[in-house]
């Protein structure tokens, strides 16, 4: 039973898969991060140029 446990705390097998799936998960909420702030930017920025436009289009007709 001790080598069981001892062979199963010494394996380092499976720890390149856990480091790399930290490092994914890391950098996807780096990007969900970013996206969400340059959503709001571009979200900001498209009805602007909505209004203009709709204003441009106004004092056409």
């Amino acid at each position: 039973m001790t080598d069981l446990l001892k062979n199963f705390l010494t394996d380092e097998r499976g720890q390149d898969m856990v480091e790399y799936s930290l490092m994914l998960v890391l950098i996807g909420a780096i990007v969900l991060i970013y996206l969400t702030g340059v959503g709001i930017n571009l979200t900001s920025i498209l009805q602007n140029v909505g209004s203009k436009l709709e204003t441009m289009s106004n004092s056409m007709s």
